[in-house]
């Protein structure tokens, strides 16, 4: 085997491969056995023959392996997919989605519903009320809301009654 066939067979191996045979690359193995191009060589050839030895000569080859990466790219090339159609048909559904018009119906709601809606959200609740809630309430002007919350504070922190007992009393002179 000549250089320019080596060359040849180093810078195009899938290509130049069919020219050269197993034996030949065998021989050169032999000769130059801690080349790794010549045992990535041998590899493609058995793979590309089926041969019986093909293990064999994979395993040796991962060997001397620099990237078995590398490796595993040679003997199974990565697959390209045709990745603009599928983008051109997302695309596209996606525009014909925008041009169709929209098919939800709006729900009519008439003032009762709004009226529930609302004596829902105003109602009070017995487990969120807090000091600052009947703070709130006095400074609202809602002083009955504010009773109410500082007798459900009493039943919630029994050590601290006598100070809502006096906080509802205040209340109960703005109110006079």
């Amino acid at each position: 085997m000549t250089n320019q066939e080596f060359n040849l067979l180093i810078k195009g191996p899938k290509e130049n491969l069919n020219n050269i045979d197993l034996k030949q690359i065998e021989n050169l193995k032999s000769q130059f056995p801690y080349c790794e191009n010549i045992h990535n060589l041998s590899l493609l050839k058995a793979n590309a023959l089926d041969d019986i030895k093909f293990n064999k000569i994979l395993t040796i080859t991962s060997l001397y392996s620099s990237n078995r990466k590398n490796l595993f790219h040679l003997i199974n090339p990565p697959i390209k997919l045709n990745t603009k159609l599928e983008k051109n048909k997302e695309t596209q559904l996606f525009e014909e989605w925008l041009s169709k018009p929209a098919k939800f119906q709006q729900k009519n709601i008439t003032s009762n519903m709004i009226k529930k809606d609302i004596t829902k959200s105003t109602k009070d609740n017995d487990y969120l009320t807090t000091e600052t809630l009947a703070e709130i309430y006095i400074e609202q002007g809602h002083f009955r809301r504010a009773i109410q919350a500082y007798e459900i504070l009493c039943l919630k922190y029994p050590k601290k009654s006598s100070f809502f007992a006096n906080q509802i009393k205040k209340i109960k002179n703005k109110i006079k």
